[in-house]
């Protein structure tokens, strides 16, 4: 009866933190968003009508997909995890190249990013695949199914490229491992053989290799190269230090006029000091440190070893996004380009996130 009560509570206080951060966020991209939009397509409110169009659909498949028997939903898991590490292969032959990137697929009113739905997918498969553990059948067996197509979604990710992306799910489904009924030697293993190979592919990159030397030598602290490679954090610190302890007030940013490129995506935290002070950050802080624990506390409480991978692989997601948001836009790591999970804009961001949290809260067994 104990697990129950706790249970319910950790799901409970997950709904209440999701509900804050969705409504902070909106309020956020009213006024982050609105100069870009203005600029953009003529339209102050451009991006927070596509915005909180994306928020509807998540919400709408949120509430459909927890309702669904787990069952169900794994019917698909092989021809959804084939299907989005075929999408992911797409990207790389016919993508949108954005920034530097290819990461978009084209799909005429809407452009379709792939890695960002692969997230919920991977974590569904490799849920399903460990909690399928056997006496009888050794655990590298298991271990092998559960990671080989994750593994190669990874490789097409990081080959658009997207390095902040291929770290999230690489750390999604270590701790979903470790999680698990796996022996420690698996993950143990993982994370050794890991190490070396994430190091050469930061830095096979000019563009990642200037971001990781810019964050080692300190130099932007120093006050060097800040119209260069130092040229965001410094309009992100400018903007933090303006809002002071309360901030400038609701709508009042200065950094969404130009000064702090991509205000309203990788920077959103910035805009929250800009207008709400040290004060909002520290609440939006710890919101987020409130969210993660509540999927964590519902993975220790639940009897269902699926439904614990699940809610652990939840929890890795939003922990890994804002620690490298946060950290990014305060100059504490290196800057990403993750968004800020439920707040910062990003159509497919939004909805995929929905999708995983339609797991997380779904009410069935794997068993049923």
């Amino acid at each position: 009866m104990m697990v129950n009560i706790s249970n319910t509570f950790f799901k409970k206080l997950n709904l209440y933190a999701v509900t804050f951060l969705v409504t902070f966020g909106l309020l956020l991209q009213i006024s982050a968003s609105s100069v870009q939009g203005l600029n953009q397509f003529g339209d102050n409110f451009y991006f927070i009508k596509r915005h909180l169009a994306s928020l509807v659909i998540g919400i709408v498949i949120f509430n459909l997909g927890k309702s669904l028997s787990y069952k169900f939903i794994l019917k698909f898991s092989n021809v959804l995890i084939v299907g989005i590490t075929i999408s992911l292969f797409l990207v790389l032959a016919y993508g949108v190249v954005r920034g530097g990137s290819r990461r978009w697929i084209d799909l005429g009113p809407v452009l379709f990013q792939p890695s960002e739905y692969a997230k919920p997918i991977i974590i569904l498969w490799v849920a399903y695949k460990l909690s399928e553990l056997k006496d009888d059948t050794p655990q590298r067996h298991y271990l092998q199914r559960a990671i080989l197509l994750p593994l190669a979604c990874c490789f097409l990710i990081y080959l658009e490229p997207d390095y902040g992306t291929t770290l999230t799910i690489l750390g999604i489904f270590f701790i979903q491992i470790v999680f698990s009924d796996i022996k420690i030697r698996y993950p143990a293993i993982f994370l050794s053989l890991s190490v070396f190979p994430l190091y050469l592919f930061a830095n096979a990159s000019d563009y990642r290799r200037e971001r990781i030397e810019t964050f080692l030598t300190g130099k932007c602290q120093e006050g060097i190269d800040l119209l260069g490679d130092c040229f965001q954090l410094n309009q992100s610190w400018i903007a933090l230090s303006s809002g002071g302890l309360t901030g400038l007030g609701p709508g009042t940013s200065r950094a969404r006029w130009g000064m702090l490129p991509n205000a309203y995506t990788d920077f959103i935290v910035s805009i929250t000091g800009e207008e709400y002070g040290f004060i909002g950050v520290v609440v939006l802080t710890a919101v987020f440190f409130i969210l993660i624990i509540s999927f964590y506390g519902m993975a220790i409480t639940t009897k269902d070893s699926f439904k614990k991978l699940i809610l652990a692989g939840m929890a890795t997601w939003v922990g890994i996004q804002t620690i490298l948001n946060l950290g990014g836009a305060v100059g504490l790591l290196p800057i990403t380009g993750i968004v800020l999970p439920f707040i910062s804009y990003g159509g497919t961001a939004m909805v995929s996130i929905f999708i995983g949290l339609s797991f997380a809260h779904n009410e069935t067994s794997n068993n049923e």
